[in-house]
């Protein structure tokens, strides 16, 4: 899932190395900035056959990538889009809009290249809901038996990036979504006619919407005790 570790990488890579912003709970940033726009990444469900299985101890597939890829069914971007609803209801707030995401610029150099620039775009605080899909391939063979098993994923990734002084940093990141469905052994390696037969991909959109929601409104109820938290410092 390319995307998505993309912006898990620019997060942490954003966190490492930019400059600290001054300790404000994440409800007072919103109140701060008035419109906090959310920005949807929304990928193609692609082929993941775990060629090479790098940094674990499990066998690689020896599958090749299969180039076709499947667009993201309807079921998946209306859920994602509701937590325009969820932030406005849970922070009390009007301030979360859609912001559109072809247009914000990309990092041209460096270890964030091709990544989003943020600090380019200009906005104070912004919220970034990335999602795709996988036809997973994994080796479950031991002592180098091949054992193939084949599933369909679905993850979303939710983001938030603070500007100060010029520079950008992640103030959280929580994965929202990681669902997978039951896995199938398979003798050989299987081509994208198989998997979109075998795998329809709005098949885990009921449970993918449920997951979304319940993560969603435990990442704002947990930012808004810390809020009233501190509001009863400050009382």
């Amino acid at each position: 899932m390319k995307h998505l570790t993309n912006l898990v990488l620019a997060l942490i890579l954003v966190s490492g190395f930019m400059s600290v912003v001054s300790a404000q709970t994440l409800k007072e940033r919103i109140d701060e900035a008035k419109v906090v726009k959310v920005y949807f990444s929304n990928s193609d469900i692609v082929h993941r056959p775990n060629t090479n299985a790098v940094g674990t101890q499990q066998k690689g597939t020896g599958c090749t990538m299969f180039t076709e890829t499947t667009p993201l069914p309807a079921e998946y971007i209306d859920a994602v889009n509701g937590i325009i609803d969820l932030l406005n209801k849970g922070f009390n707030t009007t301030a979360f809009v859609a912001g559109d995401i072809s247009v914000v610029p990309k990092i041209s150099a460096g270890m964030l290249k091709g990544t989003s620039d943020w600090v380019t775009l200009g906005e104070p605080l912004v919220f970034v809901v990335s999602t795709t899909g996988g036809y997973v391939v994994t080796n479950m063979g031991l002592m180098g038996a091949v054992a193939l098993e084949n599933s369909f994923a679905m993850e979303s990734t939710l983001g938030v990036i603070a500007l100060k002084d010029g520079k950008a940093k992640s103030l959280e990141s929580k994965q929202l979504v990681w669902q997978a469905s039951p896995s199938v052994k398979t003798q050989k390696c299987d081509d994208y006619a198989y998997f979109t037969q075998n795998f329809p991909a709005n098949s885990l959109a009921e449970v993918f919407k449920t997951k979304f929601i319940e993560n969603t409104n435990e990442f704002i109820d947990k930012q808004m005790k810390k809020y009233e938290k501190e509001m009863k410092k400050k009382k």
